[in-house]
């Protein structure tokens, strides 16, 4: 009887051990998947933000990307009344082109191209033309038009036109109604269009945007960086702008700061201006916003811009 009930209690005791045993080891495998589940939880977090972050990445370069179209700076048809310099031949030899030669190619437009590397005149050249009094008599009709998009946006350059070339308000979008508005007002006139900034052309663009001027006289002229444009439309010349020489880029910043009395008589400054001239590269538009900051700087400041 004795034996018995101690078998039975050491039976007893181990039965407590192995329940004992088995509860830790239910608590370490529920503590362990508790771990598990949280480094989860965190890695999914940190996936998460980081994907997040990518997006936010993107985005940001998107949008300074966007920025970047939209800071291309618009252009006028209206002479800044400053003088020019270095461009009397090139003005010459497209306005001998504008007033006497080809009048048209397949029909449609005929095509003149300027270009040369960024700030070196080629609005400038264009303004030029656009406001001779010789090339105001020969044209019945003119337009200026500004290609603000990357991709030369048909519709909004159409509109452009029409704008130009009538006196009321064309807002539409259908560039099927603007086609034949602008047809209809072209028809039997002589037309001068100046395409200022092209960045980018395919020829499906271009050739739909010459659809209205069948039946009239079309002559275009083009500005762009891009040198791969003006075969796309047949342009029978380029004129390609080169840089300025140092002589001509002191006379851009001379005319900025000659309003300052002392500049005329003072040999020093004039040396410095000669300096900065040097500066400019060549680029007509690095002397003019260099020439604005000699106008707005003190003359005892000027040694600091060389």
């Amino acid at each position: 009887m004795h034996k018995r009930n101690n078998s039975q209690l050491i039976k007893a005791q181990n039965m407590t051990t192995e329940c004992q045993a088995s509860s830790t080891s239910v608590s370490r495998k529920l503590i362990f998947c508790c771990f598990l589940k949280q480094q989860t939880s965190d890695m999914d977090t940190k996936n998460e933000e980081t994907s997040t972050g990518s997006r936010d990445l993107k985005n940001s370069c998107r949008e300074r990307n966007n920025r970047s179209v939209r800071e291309k700076t618009p252009t006028s048809s209206l002479p800044d009344g400053s003088s020019v310099y270095g461009r009397d031949q090139d003005k010459e030899a497209v306005l001998g082109w504008l007033l006497n030669g080809e009048t048209a190619i397949n029909g449609r437009v005929s095509v003149v191209a300027i270009d040369g590397r960024e700030g070196v005149g080629k609005t400038t050249l264009a303004r030029l033309l656009y406001n001779d009094i010789s090339v105001v008599n020969a044209f019945d009709l003119r337009a200026w038009v500004f290609d603000d998009s990357e991709d030369f946006d048909v519709v909004s350059i159409t509109r452009t036109i029409l704008l130009n070339i009538t006196d009321g308000c064309t807002c539409s979008d259908d560039l099927d109604l603007l086609q034949v508005k602008l047809r209809d007002k072209l028809s039997g006139k002589r037309c001068l269009i100046v395409l200022d900034d092209v960045s980018d052309l395919d020829y499906d663009r271009w050739d739909l945007l010459c659809q209205p001027f069948a039946g009239s006289e079309v002559k275009i002229v083009v500005t762009t960086r891009n040198n791969g444009v003006p075969p796309i439309m047949a342009a029978i010349s380029t004129c390609h702008l080169e840089l300025l020489s140092d002589g001509d880029c002191l006379s851009m910043l001379v005319d900025h700061v000659k309003s300052e009395s002392k500049f005329v008589t003072d040999p020093k400054l004039q040396a410095i201006v000669g300096k900065i001239a040097s500066k400019c590269k060549g680029l007509p538009l690095a002397a003019k916003k260099l020439g604005g900051r000699l106008r707005s700087t003190h003359h005892t400041e000027w040694e600091r811009i060389s």
